[in-house]
């Protein structure tokens, strides 16, 4: 699945390569930053889990003002308490991912864009702890392989190279497989789906050459 995923970037790019109609060259680069993340729907709230992310992307200007870009890149996500107070029926989830956003950018002047997508997610590792403790992957509702978020956010070049980049991300897939329902916890309904959200902000700093 993984491989897969890998495979999709780069045949995403090739598509982009081939295209006569586009006649501006590919920009690339990399980025590092930070997640800010809850859970919706586990009965806790805040922005409290802080995840890194990290990676490359690839972009290529359709139009004066409006580009196509791919990224691939690693992203922690999760849920934690923010207090050891009235923690009954709290979870804290720590899970990581390949990560690969499709967007669309919208340039408003030379210096910040707007930028529009969707991110697919191929789950590399997960855990799930109470008051310290980490549970038994079997007794509690399993996590998806494969999910997505919406994202929205913008990029702002603070030179010709370096710019700082920030994104709104919402899960459009439960992370959660099937019907994850059980005592204690407040499941959203959303998609004719019970089960639980990401929701997070993505801080990053990034370098295009």
């Amino acid at each position: 699945m993984k491989r897969r995923f890998i495979l999709l970037f780069f045949a995403f790019i090739l598509c982009l390569s081939a295209t006569d109609v586009f006649s501006q060259e590919f920009k690339g680069g990399a980025f590092l930053g930070l997640n800010l993340s809850q859970v919706d729907g586990d009965d806790m709230a805040g922005y409290n889990k802080i995840g890194a992310n990290g990676g490359f992307f690839v972009n290529r200007m359709i139009s004066r003002e409006s580009a196509l870009q791919a990224e691939l890149f690693y992203s922690m996500k999760g849920s934690s308490v923010k207090s050891t107070k009235n923690t009954s029926f709290q979870r804290e989830i720590s899970s990581s991912y390949v990560d690969l956003s499709l967007y669309y950018k919208y340039f408003f002047t030379e210096q910040l864009a707007g930028k529009v997508g969707l991110t697919p997610s191929v789950l590399i590792s997960h855990k799930e702890t109470y008051m310290g403790n980490e549970l038994n992957a079997d007794n509690i509702p399993k996590f998806r392989k494969f999910t997505a978020q919406f994202s929205i956010g913008a990029e702002y070049f603070l030179t010709e190279n370096w710019f700082a980049n920030l994104t709104f991300n919402y899960s459009i897939i439960s992370l959660r497989e099937g019907g994850a329902e059980f005592s204690g916890y407040n499941y959203m309904h959303f998609v004719f789906e019970n089960g639980q959200f990401y929701n997070y902000l993505s801080f990053s700093l990034g370098y295009q050459f």
